[in-house]
């Protein structure tokens, strides 16, 4: 019951969002707009309950899981433990996505593709303080409502003279990656990739 209420409320704010920003165009289409400040500005997305969500669905459903890791061009995979999958999981849920850290320190634009009818909400920090560098929404048109099909967050941080940049797609239902790369003192030092895969049947159209 509590994954269907965290879903009808992600669902709700995803189609406020959209309603909200799907405003007659008045200059060129196609091109990003910054959302409203202040008092008019329009709630953010509920990235973190999205994800929390997709995360228990995937936790109670009878799905193996399967990780694939890419490190200096070898692959290996393996097939994961719940409770390795929820490790790696919960990192697509920092804490800067709380609501009242995300909305006070992060700004949002939104971008319309008219020929595929998607919206990608874009969400950037206002200082730079944060490890969390980048959010990107974006949704597609669903069978009764815009649906979710994937987002993406960036990473930054720094571990004495390396700097740490993390990559992290999540594929709605899917599977998710995470590309780490790592620069010492300004050269690239080394990169790992990982991908997990719950879901790897065809894709409808």
């Amino acid at each position: 019951m509590k994954f269907f209420i965290v879903l009808c409320l992600a669902g709700a704010a995803l189609l406020g969002a959209c309603s909200n920003h799907q405003q007659p165009a008045t200059a060129a289409s196609d091109t990003p707009a910054r959302a409203d400040s202040g008092a008019t500005r329009n709630a953010f997305f509920p990235v973190a309950d999205y994800l929390e969500a997709e995360i228990r669905s995937v936790d109670s459903a009878p799905l193996a899981k399967k990780m694939f890791t890419v490190r200096n061009g070898h692959t290996d995979s393996v097939f994961l433990e719940l409770p390795e999958f929820n490790q790696l999981a919960f990192q697509f849920v920092p804490r800067e996505l709380a609501d009242s850290e995300f909305e006070k320190n992060f700004t949002e634009t939104s971008f319309e593709d008219k020929a595929t009818r998607s919206i990608t909400f874009t969400y950037s920090p206002i200082g730079a303080n944060t490890e969390l560098q980048r959010v990107d929404v974006l949704t597609v048109p669903g069978t009764r409502s815009m649906e979710v099909k994937s987002v993406y967050l960036e990473k930054l941080r720094k571990s004495g003279d390396s700097v740490i940049l993390q990559k992290m797609f999540w594929r709605a239902q899917r599977n998710f990656s995470i590309a780490t790369l790592v620069h010492v003192k300004g050269i690239q030092a080394g990169e790992d990739q990982i991908r997990v895969v719950w879901d790897d049947s065809p894709e409808e159209e």
